[in-house]
């Protein structure tokens, strides 16, 4: 039998987490374009192992996902020492809902070149 997600609702979406597994973000977002704004749907499913942001200034900054909890997703930073980032559900979604790891190294490289 499969095991159902646990719901929560989060500023502008839902998150629906299984404990250890996976987290699914999915809602809609306003995308303001010249004509005016616009909803933009997501829905997208991550899994213990997959990379996700958790900080960003100028640059994203990804890790691995090591931990989906009921509360909170844990991001191994990759750093020096195996530091961690724990975030709690509605930051993981906002910073998460349209992840795209290529497109996020494209835009870090072309960053660094300003940096």
């Amino acid at each position: 039998m499969a095991t159902l997600p646990t719901v929560h609702v989060v500023e502008d979406g839902f998150v629906g987490v299984i404990k250890g597994e996976s987290i699914r973000l999915y809602g809609s977002t306003v995308q303001y374009l010249r004509g005016g704004k616009t909803d933009v749907p997501y829905d997208v499913t991550f899994k213990v192992g997959d990379e996700a942001e958790y900080d960003s200034y100028n640059l994203s900054y990804t890790g691995i996902i090591i931990s989906i909890g009921a509360k909170t997703v844990t991001i191994d930073t990759g750093d020096t020492g195996s530091r961690t980032r724990r975030l709690k559900l509605a930051e993981f979604s906002r910073r998460n809902q349209r992840f795209d790891a290529a497109e996020t190294r494209r835009k870090n490289a072309i960053e660094m070149q300003c940096i």
